[in-house]
């Protein structure tokens, strides 16, 4: 199980605070609970939680973390990720209404900004009769977290797609603009070449002409397979695992006997094996005990290792 570990904040999150005071656009939050972020509502208290609002904001926020050496990470919409009961010590960056806008060339060309839900931007996409991503339709995430992650779904990947990503990295406190093309951003199966420390801001995208009733037929058909295979009648993160080469990762679990099996208050999904959801008051803990009896098993009878597609972040206690 890959887990991250993150070192206490210490103060450092405060003096980030106070150097952003006077000079900061968008909100900051002392102690929010991130299970009030999440898709799978669980995770402990954030020391501090910043909304930046626009490139100016997320410029300043970066460098004054440089300055201090606080611990911090990035998240958009929280649909793929299980916070630690214990939350994270340090700054939650959150990109989203502040990073939201979208617009189109001439052509067939469109820029959105990455804080974008995946389903606004499809809207968007619907209204202006551009078509390519509609299979993303019901995905609960950004579209920056989507291009990160190289998110896909009905034999379709955003990476397809893309034609560059705009990436604000941090050095210091130097903030540099880096413009990848497709080739570079390096995407594959769940993954792309933007590195941990690397921020995507806007995305560009080459879409092609469609007519908005095709746009919204095949929306309506994602999504009443979603309803119909996937269980969003409760709070989740998606696919807890990546599938391995060849059979999907719900197949493997499902045939370790291990649909509907339960720790506290997570279950894995009796409609979709690959998924663990919350019945109400699940903690961390309770999925990441099924994550491991999930990995223990498919590897002891399947000889498969299983590898998360969910990311772990906080302070977590090892099996």
């Amino acid at each position: 199980m890959r887990v991250r570990n993150v070192g206490a904040g210490g103060g450092a999150w405060a003096e980030v605070a106070a150097r952003l005071k006077g000079r900061f656009l968008g909100s900051m939050i002392e102690g929010a609970m991130l299970s009030e972020y999440t898709t799978f509502r669980i995770g402990g208290p954030a020391d501090l939680m910043v909304f930046p609002k626009g490139i100016g904001d997320l410029g300043r926020l970066l460098e004054a973390i440089a300055e201090t050496g606080c611990p911090w990470m990035v998240m958009g919409n929280g649909s793929n990720l299980l916070f630690s009961d214990r939350g994270f010590r340090g700054v939650v960056v959150v990109l989203g209404r502040g990073f939201n806008r979208v617009k189109k060339n001439n052509k067939c060309e469109v820029y959105v900004e990455s804080g974008c839900s995946i389903n606004r931007f499809l809207s968007w996409a619907e209204e202006v009769e551009l078509g390519g991503l509609e299979d993303l339709a019901g995905i609960p995430g950004t579209m920056g977290g989507a291009a990160r992650m190289n998110a896909g779904a009905m034999g379709t990947c955003i990476g397809d797609r893309v034609l560059e990503l705009s990436v604000m990295g941090e050095s210091g406190g130097e903030v540099q603009h880096l413009a990848l093309d497709r080739d570079k951003a390096g995407f594959g199966y769940r993954r792309s070449g933007v590195k941990d420390r690397e921020i995507i801001y806007i995305v560009k995208l080459e879409l092609y002409k469609k007519d908005r009733k095709e746009i919204r037929a095949r929306k309506e058909h994602v999504l009443e397979w979603r309803r119909r295979h996937q269980p969003l009648e409760y709070p989740s993160a998606g696919s807890v695992f990546k599938n391995p080469t060849g059979i999907s990762a719900g197949e493997l679990i499902e045939r370790c006997g291990l649909k509907g099996a339960r720790s506290g208050m997570a279950q894995i999904s009796e409609k979709h094996a690959n998924f663990i959801v919350n019945l109400g008051g699940a903690s961390a803990d309770d999925v990441l005990s099924l994550i491991r009896r999930v990995k223990e098993e498919v590897q002891g009878r399947e000889g498969i290792e299983l590898e998360e597609e969910i990311k772990i972040v906080g302070e977590v206690l090892e099996a």
